[in-house]
C-alpha cells in the first residue's frame, strides 16, 4: 500500500511511503491512501496518520480496503492473530492475544500501538534504513504518547472553584498546567503546590492524561477534585491550610496565562534576534502590530481583536493601491475628465493620478491547529514572512495581493513603524 501524507499547506505536495504485510486477509497492497492533517488536533499531521492506522486495523478481512463492522478482524476481542507489517524495509511483528496487543513482543495498548506505527510511518518518508526506523519504534515505545506530551508541555488538569460567589465561575473549569519530572523508569513527580511534589506511575499518568488531555471519561482520574488529587499523589489527607495553598498555586498556573506568557517571550526573543527586520508596536502593554521586512516584500501583522482560534492575527503587505490594469483605467478616467483642459493646452494641469502604496489585505492565513495563543500566531507568521520568497509558494492566498515586482516597493523599517 502506498501512503501519501499531504503537507499542511496549499502546495498539494505530499510525502510518500509504502506498507506491506504477510497476510492475504488484510488491506490490498496495491491500494493508494491519502492522509490529510487533522486541524482539530495539537499535532495535526501525526493525528491524521494515527487515524489512518486505526482504519487499517479495521479493514475488511476479505482483502478490500474498506471498513465493515462484521469484518473487524484485527480489533475483535475474540480473535488471536499475528501479522508482520513492513514499513518500507523495516519489519514489525504485531500480534494480539485476547485483549492484549504486542508489538515486537512488547505488550502495549491499541492506542500506543497506533501512535508508535504512526511515528515510524512518518519517519519512513525521509529514511529508508531499517535499523534507523527500528530505533524510532523503540524510542516511541519507551514512553506512552501522553507521557511524552506532558514532559514537553506540562501536565494538564482542571478543577472547579465551587466556593466562588459567581455561579458562572463556579461552573466553569479552571484549566491549569503542572510541572512534571521523571524521577525513575516508572515514576514521575508532579508539582501540585508551591514546592509540594507528589508521585505517579507511568500507567497512572497515562490514564490521567487520557481524561485531562484527551477527554476520555473513564477510570479513577475523571473529575478528581484538588483534595483527592493531593491525597492520591502524596498518600495522606491534606489539611485545610494545604488545600488553600494548593488552590492558590493552581490558580497561578492557569493554562492560558502560562501559554500566553511563553508565547510573548518568544516574540521578545525574535525582536532581539532580528532587530533590523522586525519591529513591534505595543498598546496597553500588549503587542498590537508587528512589522516584518521579508526578503522580497514588507509586511504588517496586527492583532485583529477577534478570538477565532486559527486567525487572531491579520496579515498585510505593502503594495501599490492599483494593479497595472487598474492604474491604466485610472489614467484614462483622469484624461477623459480633463480632456477640455488638455485640448486647450492649459499648462497648469492637475498632476497625473499616482499609484501610492498601501497596506494590502487582510490576507487570509490560518493556523493549522486551533487554540494557538496570540503570541504564537504573531511568531509563526513573522518567521514565515521573514522568508517570504518561500512562503508565497505554499500559501496560495498571498499571491493575489502582490501587485508590484519583488523588492520594487520597499520602505525603511522605522518608516513602516
Amino acid at each position: 500500500m502506498e501512503l501519501r501524507i499531504f503537507k499542511p499547506d496549499d502546495s498539494r505536495e505530499h510525502y510518500t511511503t509504502k506498507l506491506s504485510h504477510n497476510r492475504n486477509d488484510w488491506f490490498a497492497e496495491e491500494a493508494t491512501v491519502d492522509i490529510f492533517a487533522d486541524r482539530q488536533s495539537a499535532d495535526p499531521i501525526h493525528t491524521g496518520i494515527v487515524k489512518q492506522v486505526k482504519k487499517l486495523f479495521k479493514s475488511s478481512t476479505r482483502g478490500r480496503y474498506r471498513y465493515r463492522a462484521e469484518d473487524n478482524y484485527f480489533t475483535n476481542t475474540q480473535q488471536i492473530w499475528e501479522v508482520t507489517l513492513k514499513i518500507k524495509n523495516c519489519p514489525i511483528i504485531i500480534s494480539k492475544k485476547k485483549t492484549r496487543y504486542y508489538i515486537n513482543g512488547q505488550t502495549c495498548s491499541f492506542d500506543t500501538l497506533c501512535h508508535a506505527l504512526a511515528r515510524v510511518i512518518y519517519k519512513s518518508c525521509f529514511e529508508s534504513d531499517p535499523a534507523t526506523l527500528m530505533k524510532t519504534l523503540f524510542s516511541t515505545l519507551s514512553l506512552p504518547e501522553n507521557v511524552k506530551n506532558v514532559l514537553e508541555n506540562r501536565v494538564p488538569y482542571h478543577f472547579y472553584d465551587i466556593l466562588s460567589d459567581n455561579i458562572e465561575d463556579a461552573l466553569r473549569p479552571i484549566k491549569v498546567r503542572l510541572n512534571v519530572q521523571q524521577i525513575d523508569n516508572n515514576l514521575f513527580a508532579i508539582e501540585i503546590a508551591d514546592g509540594v511534589w507528589g508521585t505517579m506511575s507511568t500507567s497512572d499518568l497515562d490514564k490521567f492524561c487520557n481524561y485531562y488531555l484527551n477527554g476520555r471519561r473513564r477510570g479513577k482520574w475523571v473529575d478528581v477534585p484538588p483534595a483527592i488529587l493531593y491525597e492520591r499523589l502524596l498518600g495522606k489527607k491534606p489539611r485545610p491550610s494545604d488545600i488553600d495553598v494548593m488552590l492558590a498555586f493552581l490558580k497561578q498556573n492557569r493554562t492560558r496565562d502560562l501559554v500566553e506568557k511563553r508565547a510573548m517571550q518568544l516574540i521578545d526573543d525574535l525582536l532581539s534576534q532580528y532587530p533590523d527586520r522586525l519591529k513591534g508596536s505595543w498598546h496597553d502593554m500588549k503587542l498590537d502590530t508587528l512589522y516584518v521586512k521579508g526578503k522580497h516584500y514588507d509586511w504588517k501583522l496586527t492583532n485583529n481583536g477577534y478570538k477565532t482560534n486559527i486567525q487572531m492575527v491579520s496579515t498585510y503587505v505593502w503594495q501599490p493601491r492599483y494593479s497595472k490594469s487598474e492604474y491604466e483605467k485610472q489614467v484614462e478616467k483622469w484624461a477623459f475628465t480633463n480632456k477640455e483642459l488638455i485640448a486647450e493646452g492649459v499648462t497648469s494641469l492637475p498632476p497625473m493620478p499616482d499609484n501610492p502604496c498601501v497596506w494590502q489585505g487582510p490576507i487570509c492565513i490560518d493556523n493549522m491547529a486551533p487554540d494557538s495563543p496570540l503570541g504564537d500566531q504573531f511568531a509563526a507568521r513573522a518567521l514565515a514572512l521573514l522568508n517570504d520568497s518561500f512562503t508565497i509558494t505554499i500559501v496560495s492566498t498571498i499571491k493575489r495581493y502582490l501587485i508590484g515586482n519583488p523588492n520594487e516597493n520597499r520602505v525603511d523599517l522605522d518608516e513602516m513603524h
